[in-house]
Order: structure tokens, then C-alpha cells, then sequence
């Protein structure tokens, strides 16, 4: 049996690699972040409302994005338009065929944010339904690996991308998880102004 205090090296490895990339990263993910709130602030103080979509584990992320969209970080302030749309299957698992598609043509409009996450794996439902979003021209705003294939292509030049650092599901997960916290506090700044 091995000794309980001893730390397998290849956790602490996991670890300050993905700091490491944090860290390098932390500047070009803060502009786009800044990006990215300022998109979502237009469209909602133009009467629009931000649909946040995911599959599989982006399930996680479109549903926690929406929930501090609408219910703020922890500053008094009216609940903001945002929903989740996500398949009607639960996290993790794939979604039913065609159900992202039908949610975005429901309730999608012109000027919509369609906030957007992939962690690069087959997301074939998620990439349908964006295409279908930037169709009835909703602004995209999508978080994905810095591969982008998935949702990459469909980006436009009016749209915003941001690039998460990592290679692997898990780690854009741990990373995009930061960024939807992040992001929320940024439209937050962006409506009320900075904390002091």
C-alpha cells in the first residue's frame, strides 16, 4: 500500500500545467471576456435576451451562465433576460436530435445573444443549432477550446470568440467554469459600474 502523504507527482503536474495556462493566457482571455460582456450588455439593454446553449458538459456551463445572468454575482440589481437552452437529455449525455435546433427557432430573434459552449467533442447538435442562430442573425458569442472546430467556423467578424486555454474536455470544463463566473461579473461592472 502506498503512503496516504505522499502526492502522486502526475496530480501536482495536472495541476500547474493548467495554472501555467491560465496564467498565460489570462490576459488575451480577459480581453475577450471584456469582449464577450460588453456584446451581451448591447443586447440586453436593446431589449434583447441572451440564450445560453450547450451540450453534454456545456450543458453545465449554459445553465449556471444563465442563472447569473438572471440572478446577478452577489450585487442588488433586476434579474436579466437570459435562458438556458439546452437538449432535453441531462449533462453529459447527448443531446436529442434536433432539439437545440427547435429551441433556438422558438424562442431565437434577431439581435439575441446565442452564448455558446464547446469543449471540443462531437457536438454535433450544439454546432446545428448555432449555425441555425447566426441564420436568423443572433449575435454569437461562443466559448470553446482554442481549436474552435466546432463552433469556430460560424463565427463572424461582428460575432465574439473566446478562446479558452487547453486541450483536453476537462480542463476547458475547470477553465470555462472561471470564465462564465468572470463574464457574469463583467456585465455586472458593465450595468452598475466597478466595485470599489
Amino acid at each position: 500500500m502506498s503512503d496516504p502523504l505522499l502526492t502522486p507527482p502526475f496530480l501536482s503536474q495536472s495541476l500547474a500545467q493548467a495554472a501555467d495556462g491560465l496564467y498565460q493566457s489570462s490576459e488575451r482571455l480577459a480581453q475577450h471576456l471584456h469582449a464577450a460582456a460588453l456584446a451581451i450588455v448591447h443586447g440586453l439593454t436593446s431589449g434583447s435576451r441572451v440564450l445560453c446553449a450547450g451540450e453534454r458538459e456545456g450543458v453545465w456551463l449554459a445553465q449556471q451562465a444563465a442563472h447569473l445572468l438572471v440572478q446577478g454575482t452577489g450585487r442588488a440589481r433586476p434579474p436579466l433576460a437570459a435562458v438556458s437552452v439546452c437538449s432535453a437529455w441531462g449533462p453529459g449525455q447527448t443531446a436529442q436530435s434536433g432539439h437545440l435546433d427547435a429551441q433556438v427557432r422558438a424562442l431565437g430573434q434577431p439581435g439575441d445573444v446565442w452564448l455558446a459552449f464547446s469543449l471540443e467533442q462531437s457536438e454535433g447538435e450544439l454546432a446545428l443549432a448555432t449555425a441555425t442562430a447566426r441564420d436568423m442573425d443572433l449575435t454569437l458569442v461562443v466559448m470553446t477550446g482554442e481549436a474552435a472546430s466546432v463552433l469556430g467556423p460560424m463565427v463572424r467578424d461582428t460575432d465574439v470568440w473566446v478562446p479558452l486555454p487547453g486541450m483536453h474536455a476537462t480542463h476547458l470544463f475547470g477553465t470555462a467554469w472561471l470564465a462564465v463566473h468572470l463574464l457574469s461579473e463583467a456585465v455586472d461592472a458593465h450595468l452598475l459600474g466597478e466595485e470599489l
